[in-house]
């Protein structure tokens, strides 16, 4: 496989544009197969994952919630500031 640092880079992506990656997810005997998806699926799979998040107003209360180490949560805005503004992705300390 390429060095993929070696490839120019560009400042700019377009929806059309291909990410590579490996797909761990299926079963060994497929070997991690490297895989590339646009730019546009990739996005709207992290929009919906930090858009499913649950929300809490501070790291504690994702604590009591369940959240472990790691976990990605939004604040709700009825947190201390600087949390007081809805939505803010966190990620659980």
């Amino acid at each position: 496989m390429p060095i993929l640092y070696s490839y120019p880079q560009v400042a700019t992506l377009n929806n059309g544009d291909l990410i590579t990656g490996t797909q761990v997810s299926l079963p060994a005997s497929s070997k991690n197969p490297t895989v590339c998806w646009t730019v546009a699926t990739f996005s709207n799979h992290i929009q919906g994952e930090i858009g499913s998040s649950p929300a809490f107003n501070d790291d504690a209360a994702a604590g009591l919630g369940g959240l472990v180490a790691g976990d990605i949560y939004q604040t709700t805005g009825l947190g201390a500031a600087p949390l007081n503004a809805a939505g803010i992705v966190m990620i659980k300390q």
